[in-house]
């Protein structure tokens, strides 16, 4: 539900709860003779006025709420229609339409012209008809009529000039983690969850949903840059005196046991912990995705992590979401019936236990639009459809609560949540069918299903797992929704080869052939041929490994285990472009048996901003498979993005929040991919500094992102984990966390220098390189006195998140240049004594001249 929508029906259900308080569904026989009740008709618009070209919310409702609603429960009013009249006088008609729980609902319009426009709502009177009650209950309402009524009629004044809305934050070009702040609308296109709705081959959970591992709601690393890395087994080689060979591994490769399958929500990681064999799990664990960090642990023994929900419950009380984690497994304690699944949900936050739903079965399951879990199964030539919160709503909550309230500790009955149950076709044309049908498995082995675009693809007569079809199948579409036959078939196939039902996706669903390495597609609502393909070039082991998915936007992704990819428009079935792993990652030489990387077929791949991200690999036992690697592909063209060695084949690539999630059987470790957040420094001289002389700038570019504080890592790198380039990062990666030789050409990269000079003048003075430890400098004369800022900055890039550092100087001015003065040249040392000989004789003459004449006067 949109924002505007969430708004006017929050809105409408205030008032209709301000004005009437709890409504209460009477369990009393229905009035005789039946009432005619009157109606209330209302209608609203915003914004008003609006400009041309502006979308504006149409909000309509009766006064009263349908009798009998009551959350996904009870009757809706039905017909209701919008007549708008636009200035040049015509009319247009909206609708009908169907209320929601409230009594009203909402649609949108945009004027194209200037002028008035009127909106006036019409409702055409209803019987309640007592439809879908809240089990164990009715009403006295059931047959009475209510009458028609319309509204007054709504002015909306429209001119050219559109209307202000809120501006909204954009998407973030800086680190960030969980919560999103819930005003940030446009956030929603990034942050998408795994629920693990769909099952890894051998797992409970662990795939995006029911078909596929396309996430449309998020990023995907676009380098092999690792933010934290994370044990979830015993792993790598086990040394000493089991040797050095390809078999002295620990349990590697447990493609049958798989050991890791993720559910992500709300920037946090699920699994089961299972560090020993598959009959021995420890518990589940609780990650923060953005650091690693083990936020809690659950120690159970018979209790496997199912999916995860986020539950969008919207009443006329309240609204929003609720995280759980949902389980199998049995509660000591609790009765059940042999045979039965039980289903047990936890708050997803803390761990907590809070009920179980008993004595249920194993199906597929799926969510509608607010995030109820809606299961399918076949069972007793019957196809069934079970809903989660009409199972709890009708064993928790009081009648007409609507609050959402789960029982703490509660015991439900599966048979609550069952929404309808329609049988399936046992013949066709009067022939009878070769066997039952079932819920078609998409993939060579994987316990993905085939519904999708509202139909559920069953089979009957065909291949099942490694067994061969004898030349046909059959093939039926049920709604999903009301699970009435769409169409069967009986198709004609290759005999005695492997006919999978490889994929299903936009209304189409495609078979595989795998002996003949053919592609069928077929119309999902009609069952209809649309098209086939004869992949003549693929390589001959696809036939032996068969062929594994992905539809993205349709367009479907297949890929074999030979190593070869195509790009197929799942529409027409041309193929867009084709590319193998020896294009991709280079002849394979003596590495391989095959002359080709192969690629494991049993996990899906993963699908995720514009990239293909599959494992190389196959599970020998023994031995260990060596330089599988971890691919991106890019989905436009097929051309590699980035690669790393990684032995992913027992899991597909998790991606949420721009995290990309894998196990690594190499070593059986996590690995988280993504953009990390990044430290840098800048320091200059704080003294001496004039602007006759060049200094040094010089600083540090290091990742922060939590892996790098991990004490092998930190360890190695004391004074941080430096930044590379993304050229550079797929070997350094493997350097800093997989144990392998570092390479000598190492880039790192640029770091952009600024001033704020004396004068207040913002301006760039160079770019420097940092090398690979992490340092950069830069020689500069400044060219004015004064005080400096200098600002060193990060743009970013695709493997880090940018980030600045500043520091300051003081440029003085040179010191002064003094007049030179002019040297006489003095006499030679003799000249100075003849001159002070001369002096000394004359003044004695000059003294004695003087006492004579004093004599003659004192004798006169």
């Amino acid at each position: 539900m949109n924002t505007k929508s969430r708004i006017f029906a929050l809105t409408i259900a205030a008032l209709l709860l301000s004005s009437i308080g709890t409504i209460t569904i009477l369990t009393a026989n229905a009035h005789n003779p039946p009432q005619n009740i009157p109606t209330y008709a209302f209608i609203n618009i915003a914004p008003s006025p609006a400009g041309v070209g502006q979308t504006v919310t149409v909000g309509f409702w009766l006064g009263m709420p349908p009798p009998t609603a009551n959350g996904p429960y009870g009757d809706r009013w039905q017909g209701m229609t919008v007549v708008v009249k636009k200035p040049d006088g015509t009319s247009e008609t909206l609708g009908p339409f169907k209320s929601d729980d409230t009594g009203g609902t909402y649609t949108t319009y945009t004027p194209q012209v200037t002028g008035t426009y009127t909106f006036q709502m019409f409702f055409p009177g209803q019987t309640l008809a007592g439809d879908y009650l809240t089990p164990g209950t009715t009403s006295p309402f059931i047959g009475d009529y209510y009458e028609p009524s319309n509204s007054s009629i709504f002015e909306l004044k429209v001119q050219q000039e559109p209307i202000p809305t809120l501006p909204q934050n954009p998407l973030p070009s800086e680190y960030w983690t969980r919560p999103i702040q819930s005003t940030n609308g446009y956030w929603h296109t990034i942050s998408g969850n795994w629920l693990g709705l769909g099952q890894q081959f051998s797992a409970a959970t662990g795939q995006y949903n029911a078909t596929s591992n396309y996430n449309p709601y998020t990023l995907a690393p676009q380098t092999a840059h690792i933010v934290w890395s994370k044990p979830y087994a015993p792993g790598g080689l086990v040394g000493g005196e089991f040797g050095g060979s390809s078999t002295s591994n620990f349990y590697s490769t447990s493609q049958y046991e798989p050991k890791f399958a993720p559910i992500i929500m709300n920037g946090v990681l699920y699994y089961t912990q299972f560090p020993g064999a598959s009959s021995n799990p420890t518990g589940w664990v609780a990650i923060d995705l953005h650091t690693g960090q083990t936020l809690w642990t659950y120690n159970t023994t018979t209790q496997i992590l199912r999916c995860g929900q986020l539950l969008d419950y919207v009443s006329p009380n309240q609204y929003g979401s609720f995280a759980y984690l949902w389980s199998t497994g049995n509660i000591p304690g609790v009765p059940i019936k042999a045979g039965s699944t039980t289903y047990n949900m936890y708050d997803a936050m803390t761990g907590n236990y809070i009920l179980s739903i008993v004595n249920g079965s194993a199906m597929t399951i799926t969510e509608d639009e607010q995030g109820n879990l809606i299961g399918y199964y076949a069972s007793g030539g019957n196809l069934t459809c079970w809903n989660s919160t009409q199972c709890i709503i009708a064993e928790t909550n009081g009648p007409a609560a609507w609050m959402w309230r789960p029982r703490q500790g509660g015991i439900l009955n599966f048979n609550s949540g069952i929404m309808w149950t329609e049988p399936l076709a046992t013949n066709i044309s009067g022939v009878p069918l070769p066997g039952s049908l079932s819920i078609a498995a998409t993939g060579p082995v994987t316990q993905a299903s085939c519904i999708n675009s509202g139909v559920v693809i069953m089979t009957a007569g065909g291949s099942a797992g490694g067994l061969f079809q004898p030349g046909s199948q059959i093939e039926a579409g049920y709604s999903s929704i009301d699970g009435s036959q769409l169409w069967i078939v009986n198709r004609t196939y290759t005999p005695y080869s492997r006919v999978v039902t490889e994929a299903i996706g936009n209304g189409v669903y495609v078979m595989a052939s795998y002996e003949d390495t053919t592609l069928y597609g077929y119309d999902a609502n009609t069952g209809k041929a649309l098209w086939k393909d004869v992949l003549s070039d693929a390589n001959p082991y696809d036939s032996i490994g068969g062929f594994q998915n992905d539809i993205a936007n349709g367009t479907m992704y297949i890929w074999g285990f030979g190593g070869d990819i195509w790009s197929i428009d799942l529409h027409t079935g041309n193929i867009n472009w084709e590319t193998n792993t020896t294009v991709i990652s280079g002849d394979p030489g003596t590495n391989t048996p095959y002359g080709v990387w192969p690629i494991w077929t049993f996990p899906k791949g993963t699908i995720a901003d514009g990239l293909l991200f599959l494992g190389e690999g196959h599970e020998y036992s023994p031995p260990l498979f060596g330089g599988a690697q971890q691919l991106a592909i890019n989905i436009t063209n097929g051309k590699p993005v980035w690669n790393i060695l990684a032995f992913d084949v027992c899991n597909s690539m998790a991606i949420s929040d721009g995290v990309g999630i894998v196990a690594n059987a190499y070593d059986n470790q996590i690995y988280a991919y993504s953009q990390g957040p990044t430290k840098l420094t800048v320091t200059a001289p704080s003294a001496g500094v004039t602007t006759d002389q060049t200094i040094t700038i010089t600083g540090t570019i290091t990742d922060i992102s939590a892996g790098a504080s991990q004490q092998a890592v930190a360890a190695n790198y004391p004074n941080g984990l430096p930044c590379v380039s993304d050229d550079s990062m797929t070997p350094f990666m493997e350097s800093v966390y997989m144990q392998q030789q570092m390479p000598a050409n190492i880039t790192g990269v640029p770091i952009t220098l600024n001033v704020i000079d004396a004068n207040g003048n913002y301006r760039t003075i160079g770019t420097a390189t940092s090398t690979a430890y992490g340092t950069f400098s830069y020689n500069w004369t400044p060219d004015i006195p004064g005080a400096y800022t200098i600002i060193a900055s990060f743009g970013g890039s695709k493997s880090y998140y940018p980030s600045t550092a500043s520091s300051a100087f003081y440029a003085n001015e040179p010191a002064p240049t003094g007049t030179p003065v002019t040297q006489t040249q003095q006499a030679p040392i003799e000249t100075y004594l003849a001159i002070s000989t001369v002096a000394i004789i004359a003044a004695i003459i000059i003294i004695g001249a003087i006492l004579i004449v004093t004599v003659k006067k004192r004798s006169i």
